[in-house]
């Protein structure tokens, strides 16, 4: 069931119960207060009879007589008396056979008045208490316009809910109609976007209402899955580039070694060339399956060891200063914390060593001088870490992308590499649930900081 539907029924069920409600109410106090003014009206029949004929004393053929002429006569109306042993000493019209029971003169006599309805007619009865006994005075008629009275606002209210929960279902109808059109609307736009026009985006209203933040937050999903798309097939692209050179090198050695007969040092020499050109292609893929194993997903898994980083990072000035005589790193902490937990972080040591040893090693590298510092700060929720070198600056329009995989920027095209180390460096720390950024100008030192949770 669409949501039109079920809020088209949902809105004429909950208007159709109020107004039932509300006509239930109407019929039942008209149905009240008919029923009230009718057996008032008994009541002073019975009252008047009662006086007349046992009070005051008055013939019995008269009283018929006077009833017969008046006008205000109730639709068969009949007045019966009863004595003290419920016999009846007059009757009204005797041609209406209808009588109330002993038990109920018992109830009369007992609760000095009773109004009650047998066989289609209304009785109202009243006691009264003579010197010369006790008698019992009973009015029955039928209610016959009061019951048409009734029958009619039945039908009324009845018809009159009917178009009322139809008028309320249409209306529904097109109200929900009219507020879902938005959605429509979007999946009418959704639909169109992929996959040949990733560039358009959902209009967005002047007003701040939840369809206008709806759109808001499918515009920013489809912003982030673009940029996906162009990232893997970046990746993709770059990886293809990456793989083929080294296996094109390797397939034209081996074929110019096939093309004739050689000397033993030339296919040595060729074996070697080889050799290093798998080298690099297994250091390639060993970096890939690094990088792609890296994800929130196994978090849980790899983040379960107590490193210390203070330890670490000496650890890490000597296998960098070890991989080049060029090289010098330096390590600065800042004030000591109190308590030793602060220099801890929960994590994985491999991944922090790789992630630190890479920049490092890239801050030699490219450092005018061989040199790279790294500091090191204690505080109170977080632990950072920042590597610092003096060269040339990372360019502005070049920032943005340093941390995308295989991306390599200008100055370091000429340099041995992949561009997967920094890619790596950022998914390490946002695994740990940390923050890198990185910072660089012309004429100051190039510096990339490290934010993490203890």
């Amino acid at each position: 069931m669409t949501i039109r539907n079920r809020l088209t029924i949902r809105f004429t069920a909950l208007v159709s119960s109020i107004l039932l409600l509300a006509f239930v109410s109407i019929y039942a106090f008209c149905w009240y207060f008919t029923s009230s003014d009718f057996y008032r009206r008994l009541e002073r029949k019975a009252n008047t009879a009662g006086n007349m004929l046992i009070r005051y004393r008055l013939d019995a053929q008269l009283i018929r007589q006077l009833g017969q002429l008046r006008k205000d006569q109730l639709p068969n109306q009949k007045i019966t008396i009863f004595d003290g042993r419920d016999s009846v000493i007059f009757v009204s019209q005797e041609d209406i056979p209808i009588t109330a029971p002993k038990s109920v003169l018992a109830k009369i006599r007992q609760n000095n008045r009773k109004d009650f309805q047998l066989d289609g007619y209304s009785f109202s009865g009243i006691r009264f208490t003579t010197t010369s006994g006790q008698y019992v005075v009973m009015a029955s008629a039928i209610n016959t316009y009061g019951n048409q009275f009734l029958r009619s606002l039945l039908w009324s209210l009845i018809g009159l809910y009917c178009l009322i929960a139809s008028i309320t279902a249409f209306s529904g109808w097109l109200f929900a109609g009219d507020a879902l059109r938005p959605m429509q609307q979007i999946d009418q736009t959704v639909s169109r976007i992929f996959p040949h026009n990733q560039a358009e985006r959902l209009p967005i209203d002047r007003d701040d209402d939840e369809i206008r933040r709806l759109s808001v937050t499918i515009n920013r999903l489809l912003d982030r899955i673009t940029e996906s798309f162009q990232l893997q097939r970046m990746f993709v692209a770059n990886v293809s580039h990456e793989l083929k050179n080294p296996l094109t090198q390797i397939s034209s050695q081996l074929e110019v070694s096939l093309l004739k007969q050689r000397d033993p040092e030339t296919y040595k020499q060729t074996i070697h060339s080889v050799l290093e050109d798998i080298r690099d292609l297994s250091s390639l893929t060993h970096e890939l399956l690094q990088l792609s194993q890296l994800n929130q997903d196994n978090a849980e898994e790899l983040l379960t060891q107590v490193v210390r980083m203070d330890e670490l990072v000496w650890d890490i000035q000597d296998e960098v200063n070890a991989l080049s005589p060029r090289y010098k790193v330096t390590i600065k902490f800042g004030p000591l914390p109190d308590d030793p937990d602060q220099a801890s972080i929960r994590g994985n040591k491999a991944l922090l060593k790789t992630a630190l040893k890479n920049l490092t090693e890239n801050a030699c590298k490219f450092s005018n001088d061989g040199r790279a510092l790294i500091q090191v700060y204690f505080e109170q929720h977080t632990l950072k870490i920042s590597v610092q070198n003096q060269g040339q600056p990372i360019q502005a329009d070049e920032l943005p992308y340093i941390f995308e995989p295989f991306y390599r920027s200008r100055q370091t095209a000429d340099v041995r590499g992949y561009g997967i180390g920094l890619s790596l460096v950022e998914r390490i720390v946002r695994l740990h649930k940390g923050r890198i950024s990185v910072s660089s100008e012309q004429g100051q030192s190039t510096l990339f900081s490290i934010e993490l949770p203890h």
